[in-house]
């Protein structure tokens, strides 16, 4: 997938996708054709066939995942939770819609359920019809997709879980109510009492705001929190931003070695390695996004 691949300067296409922070400084991204444009109750969904990234999934005019490096994004919102967690049973995914975070959490064998709360569904079969390979997860029987606010789902269910992904496409868009102080309580109390939550947190150098105020808003309620970082080329500034929550002291310090071992070799970003360097910011991340 990451393969890198030369092409002609003769290539023949005049359609570029430009993705930009603050319409001043971002990537461009060269197309071959558009595969897919239509507009949900919620946003403009778009799906294009580029050189260098594959396909490209846009929601609202941006970009939010590309064939290149979807790896990387969906290991690491996934794998330093479930790895923390001393045996993760029932897993739920708030977004999720496609399918990338649940390729990596159906690679754990206790999970025995995946709930995925998906406000548009539109999203969903749009990723099942044009990246297959992410959206086979789908068919399996240990997952449920509902397609809800996750906020709403959160607030009505009485369901528990050992895992909350908060896999939020983009904050600020139309799933709002998960920036809400009362979203992040409702899902610790959603948690189990061993129960490890994660939430994006976005660019914490576009939007260092973000990350600051979530740590304020969810530090009170878990035993430990910790952010950590992964980089990868069509993220805003190359950097996403995750935090990392437990409900039991010292949970984050946990790390199933033999868990690990199944799972290594179908990683393509993700090692004990990364698990170890992502927790450790540059100074001047630190200053800028830690309150």
């Amino acid at each position: 997938m990451n393969k890198m691949v030369s092409y002609p300067n003769s290539v023949a296409s005049s359609l570029w996708i430009q993705n930009l922070v603050h319409g001043l400084a971002g990537i461009t991204i060269k197309v071959k054709h558009t595969a897919f444009c239509a507009s949900s109750q919620f946003q403009k969904i778009e799906v294009f066939d580029t050189y260098r990234y594959g396909m490209v999934l846009c929601l609202g005019g941006s970009v939010v995942m590309t064939e290149h490096d979807s790896d990387i994004y969906h290991e690491m919102i996934v794998h330093p939770a479930l790895l923390c967690h001393k045996k993760p049973l029932r897993v739920c995914i708030i977004g999720g819609g496609d399918g990338g975070c649940l390729k990596e959490v159906l690679k754990h064998a206790p999970v025995e359920s995946v709930t995925i709360v998906e406000i548009d569904k539109m999203v969903n079969e749009t990723v099942q019809k044009f990246f297959p390979l992410l959206a086979a997860g789908f068919k399996d029987n240990r997952v449920s997709v509902v397609i809800d606010d996750g906020y709403n789902y959160l607030k009505t269910t009485d369901r528990s879980f050992d895992a909350i992904i908060v896999d939020s496409f983009d904050p600020g868009g139309p799933v709002q109510s998960l920036e809400t102080a009362d979203f992040h309580a409702m899902a610790a109390r959603r948690l189990n009492s061993d129960g490890i939550a994660v939430f994006q947190t976005d660019s914490p150098i576009v939007r260092p705001d973000y990350l600051r105020q979530t740590l304020s808003l969810i530090s009170p309620l878990f035993a430990q929190v910790k952010p950590y970082i992964c980089s990868f080329s069509s993220f805003p500034e190359g950097i996403c931003s995750f935090v990392l929550c437990g409900r039991e002291k010292n949970a984050l310090e946990r790390f199933d070695a033999q868990r690990y071992a199944a799972i290594a070799d179908s990683c393509t970003y993700y090692n004990t390695d990364i698990h170890q360097g992502a927790f450790l910011l540059p100074q001047y991340l630190k200053k800028k996004s830690i309150p």
